[in-house]
């Protein structure tokens, strides 16, 4: 059974709205905290270890990143619920949610990046969904030029 481009975007939509309600309960998590503890680390796991030095997969969470967070999942939410009524008949609807749902999830894990290896994990994952979403139209005349 294959899903249809509106059943896409409503899964596409109710992601990004967890990822929203995520990002409010932390921040009101954060605000219960005292000033000075409104940081937490979460090392998911250790890629490469020497000595003191340590890379993998750090997540960080601080007011900052929280509300860097509230502004991209939201955002984002809005963007996703809207293009489901907007792109209603085109062809590649589906992939069109897919690569923004991609672009939802890279701009959260560039904001909550512990680490120098996971932000450029990030960026990078951004630039090529960027990059996909640019290219959605590629068949257009008029997007091509």
């Amino acid at each position: 059974m294959r899903i249809t481009g509106r059943q896409a975007g409503l899964i596409a939509s109710a992601a990004v709205l967890v990822s929203f309600a995520a990002s409010v309960t932390a921040f009101v998590l954060l605000l219960g905290e005292d000033p000075v503890d409104r940081h937490r680390s979460s090392t998911l796991w250790t890629w490469l270890s020497a000595g003191h030095l340590s890379f993998g997969m750090q997540i960080l969470v601080d007011p900052l990143s929280v509300f860097m967070m509230l502004v991209v999942s939201g955002v984002g939410w809005l963007m996703v619920t809207y293009a489901i009524g907007y792109l209603s008949g085109e062809g590649e609807e589906r992939r069109y949610h897919a690569y923004k749902a991609l672009f939802v999830f890279s701009m959260l894990l560039l904001v909550q990046s512990g680490n120098l290896l996971l932000l450029l994990a990030g960026w990078g994952m951004v630039g090529l969904s960027s990059y996909l979403l640019i290219n959605f139209w590629h068949e257009r005349p008029s997007a091509v030029a």
